[in-house]
């Protein structure tokens, strides 16, 4: 698209309904195909950054009970080549009872320890530090990454202001703080505080979506 002189390129939309068509029912494959598209361009992912996460009800393997498992992309890794081994799984009930234990910011690293603790697939990837970030939002399908527009944005002086003019206040801000426990509480917050959002600016960070399907 033009405008007198100027050229104007905006982001490809990747997805193909016939191919998620083929992975319908299946969650996670549906997220592994989700993360691949947005890795495929780095004007959203920033050369790899981000991660991404579903929920899903399953079988618990000990009491048979229907129980809800988070997917999301763990520890290192690229969301571009994504396959289901770099993903870890947890249970959501036992990742958000680790609020009962957490001490504070200054014991944000044994936090990422405890993580463990709520793993669900054995065979999954280590858990990563924005695993609370996803864990204490409710939706199905999270998606964070740091694309060049939104880090514009995020990084501005302005930002906050600029974002709910732009947006509407149809997205949330949340200041900047190192990824970790008490980040992922400030997300929840943010959400609880402003009903009906439909993501959050990182301030100097990022950014946060959702939605209800991959």
């Amino acid at each position: 698209m033009s405008s007198g002189t100027k050229t104007f390129k905006h982001v490809s939309y990747l997805w193909e309904e016939s191919k998620a068509a083929e992975l319908a029912g299946d969650e996670v494959a549906l997220l592994i195909y989700r993360s691949n598209l947005l890795g495929a361009d780095l004007r959203l992912t920033n050369y790899g950054g981000g991660n991404t996460s579903c929920k899903v009800i399953s079988k618990d393997p000990l009491t048979g009970t229907e129980t809800e498992v988070m997917w999301v992309k763990g520890s290192g890794g690229d969301l571009g080549t994504l396959k289901k081994n770099g993903l870890a799984a947890l249970y959501v009930d036992r990742l958000r009872s680790l609020k009962n234990v957490y001490r504070g910011l200054q014991y944000e690293d044994e936090m990422v320890e405890l993580f463990n603790h709520c793993i669900f697939d054995l065979a999954s990837k280590a858990p990563s530090i924005d695993t609370p970030l996803h864990g204490f939002l409710p939706f199905k399908h999270i998606d964070h990454l740091h694309p060049d527009a939104a880090i514009a944005i995020a990084a501005a002086k302005d930002g906050k202001r600029i974002t709910k003019e732009l947006f509407n206040g149809k997205l949330g801000w949340v200041e900047w703080r190192k990824p970790g426990f008490e980040l992922g509480l400030e997300l929840k917050k943010c959400l609880d505080e402003n009903p009906g959002i439909r993501g959050i600016m990182l301030g100097s960070h990022g950014l946060f979506t959702w939605g209800d399907t991959a």
